[in-house]
């Protein structure tokens, strides 16, 4: 009797259960459009800024891609002495080999040690940020070491000997450039990091081979290593503690991408008047070393 009872149970249940069944509709507010800096100075080198509009996450393909570049801001730069409005146009060096759409300025060169304000006008609004070229950090040394566990001695990862200096604050991004190979220089994840435990420490560390979203050169057989008889350049910055915390904060919601236990966050802007992005200063050393 209990095995009739538990049979017609089961579909009375299912019956009960499909019948509470309510259509739900949630109206979604349309998300404010703002718009995204990217925007880089570095000793030596002219200033450049790309300007983006962001998109609501539902909207459609076409509607992101219609509106992405903002073509027509006023982008203003200063160094204090100097005041120039910078000028738009297709550049093949900052995303080489693609052409995007960034505004230049033939006039601001970076200096080590010094301040620049980025005022832009568009959409309505005017956005402004700051940053400074910090001294660069000299790294002691370069070598490889090759990949621990693996039967192809040939793979092998670039490390660094580094002498923080005191007092506590220095800032860093790492990038690398392999000849031959890669089109420009290209920066790993976790490339940001400070000084917060290694102030005044002298430390080792390495780096993988970075991927390159647009053209893939990281291919299966390298693995993101280095492979003897490669060139490389590695390129280590200081940068002031406001770039810092925009790359920590946008590479740790990255990392976090698809992880349902992942603490809400957003990324760390020093852009004003609710613009989003960076606005970095580099204060660059370069070192080539070939692997052999």
């Amino acid at each position: 009797m209990k095995n009739y009872t538990a049979y017609l149970f089961l579909p009375s249940a299912f019956l009960f259960l499909t019948s509470c069944e309510k259509e739900i509709t949630v109206n979604l507010p349309d998300a404010e459009k703002k718009i995204v800096v990217e925007g880089a100075i570095e000793q030596g080198s002219h200033p450049y800024v790309l300007l983006t509009r962001s998109s609501p996450y539902f909207a459609p393909v076409g509607d992101f891609t219609d509106n992405l570049f903002v073509t027509d801001a006023t982008v203003i730069v200063s160094d204090g002495t100097i005041t120039d409005t910078m000028q738009g146009g297709l550049n093949m060096e900052v995303y080489n080999p693609y052409p995007v759409f960034a505004y230049t300025s033939d006039l601001i060169t970076g200096e080590i040690g010094g301040t620049y304000l980025l005022t832009i006008i568009a959409d309505g609004k005017t956005l402004t940020a700051s940053t400074t070229i910090p001294t660069p950090v000299v790294l002691d040394s370069l070598w490889v070491k090759p990949k621990a566990g693996s039967d192809n001695d040939s793979l092998v990862n670039v490390w660094a000997l580094l002498s923080d200096p005191a007092p506590i604050g220095n800032n860093y991004r790492w990038f690398t450039k392999e000849l031959g190979r890669d089109k420009r220089y290209l920066a790993p994840g976790g490339a940001a990091f400070n000084d917060k435990f290694t102030n005044g420490v002298q430390y080792d560390f390495w780096y993988h081979h970075p991927d390159d979203p647009l053209t893939q050169t990281d291919t299966l057989d390298h693995n993101h290593r280095f492979f003897k008889g490669d060139t490389v350049v590695v390129k280590f910055c200081s940068i002031d503690l406001a770039s810092y915390n925009f790359f920590n904060s946008l590479e740790n919601i990255m990392d976090a991408s698809g992880n349902p236990f992942a603490a809400p966050a957003s990324v760390f802007t020093n852009v004003s008047s609710g613009g989003l992005g960076g606005w970095v200063g580099y204060g660059a050393f370069y070192d080539t070393l070939v692997i052999k």
